[in-house]
């Protein structure tokens, strides 16, 4: 009897990876195919810290007096110690159309924007479009907030970067491109976020890379060390244009 031939299976991988792709693209590039007043909480959100304008960078160390047994009796233990501590900064280009009507879309959603009355509704477009409208063509303004997990790290972080000036990360702090190299012009911190204003950029090229440079200061067992976060520009096009 003639053995039967099983049939291969294997062509059925590409085509499941080529369909999870093409998924893929359509979740990312919902910036593209709705209106920022359509995105949901999620989409919002990744617009904020997972996008062509914003990254999230994450630091991270071992905590040895958490994980050595004897932590109680330990110099400097505390109760909200983790055994992995960490800090996260979340970079954004906060003169990039797209990152201001993600923010404009977050405070719809934070004030219930669909329930308001119709005037209300009116002054919260009338403000809306204000700050939308504003533009920037000489600057490139970037923003960087902070998390960790470790209380006493949120301190040392808060104090570090309020005692910080344009005249102390002057050499530290850079916008980087294929030609240029552009140093700070200003500086500003409030609460978890500082800001860095840079001049803008002669030539942007869609086919290069920008990238946000600075140093993260020690901070207990996570050290010292420079960040160097790269955005590609093919990926932040408005209108055919870079938009930083």
């Amino acid at each position: 009897m003639a053995r039967l031939k099983r049939r291969p299976s294997v062509r059925l991988i590409p085509v499941f990876l080529v369909c999870l792709a093409a998924t893929l693209a359509v979740a990312a590039d919902f910036w593209a195919k709705k209106t920022y007043q359509n995105w949901s909480a999620d989409e919002t959100r990744n617009m904020l810290e997972e996008s062509p304008w914003a990254m999230t960078y994450k630091l991270g160390g071992i905590q040895a007096n958490v994980t050595s047994g004897d932590a109680p009796t330990n110099r400097g233990y505390r109760g909200e110690m983790e055994t992995d501590p960490s800090i996260t900064y979340i970079l954004q280009f906060r003169s990039a159309l797209p990152i201001r009507q993600a923010q404009v879309r977050s405070s719809q959603l934070s004030v219930h924007y669909d329930k308001m009355s119709a005037e209300q509704k009116a002054t919260f477009d009338a403000n809306a479009g204000k700050f939308l409208a504003v533009t920037f063509p000489d600057r490139v303004v970037v923003s960087v907030t902070f998390h960790t997990n470790v209380q006493d790290y949120d301190s040392s972080l808060r104090n570090y970067w309020a005692s910080q000036s344009l005249a102390k990360l002057s050499m530290s702090v850079y916008l980087n491109t294929k030609t240029e190299k552009l140093g700070l012009m200003s500086y500003s911190f409030k609460d978890d976020t500082f800001q860095f204003i840079f001049p803008r950029p002669k030539q942007l090229h869609p086919d290069e890379r920008v990238s946000v440079e600075f140093v993260h200061p020690r901070t207990d067992v996570i050290g010292q060390q420079r960040i160097l976060q790269e955005f590609s520009l093919k990926k932040m096009l408005v209108n055919g244009e870079p938009a930083i």
